[in-house]
């Protein structure tokens, strides 16, 4: 699972890989879809409320909200540009908070580091 907040969009992205059976050729295999979940994060960093009533069941959902609770404690609403560095890099500009996975917190990748985080092979 990864979970960013991409700043420009003002969107919480989520992203996970489910085992899906296949049958090709009267052969069963396994392979991993990979699923998202983008929500609409306010101005003033809650959550939309037509997103939440539309995924608010869905068991990705309490993570998302957890990860939108860590970034209001971290003030980033409405803008969070100039604050942080990447995490790799120390890169100032467009950086975007990622939640890792291993540390349970919040790191900080420019946009050329998002990808080779440790956490988005998982």
């Amino acid at each position: 699972m990864s979970m960013r907040f991409d700043q420009d969009r003002k969107r919480i992205i989520c992203r996970w890989e489910e085992p899906v059976k296949v049958v090709m050729n009267k052969k069963e295999g396994v392979i991993n879809r990979s699923r998202m979940i983008t929500v609409k994060v306010n101005d003033n960093g809650k959550l939309n409320s037509k997103d939440i009533r539309r995924h608010k069941k869905h068991p990705m959902f309490p993570y998302i909200n957890r990860f939108n609770n860590m970034l209001n404690n971290y003030e980033c609403f409405p803008q969070c540009e100039g604050q942080y560095k990447c995490a790799i890099c120390g890169e100032e500009h467009s950086v975007s908070p990622f939640f890792d996975t291993n540390t349970q917190s919040i790191l900080w990748l420019c946009r050329d580091h998002l990808a080779s985080s440790p956490s988005m092979d998982e």
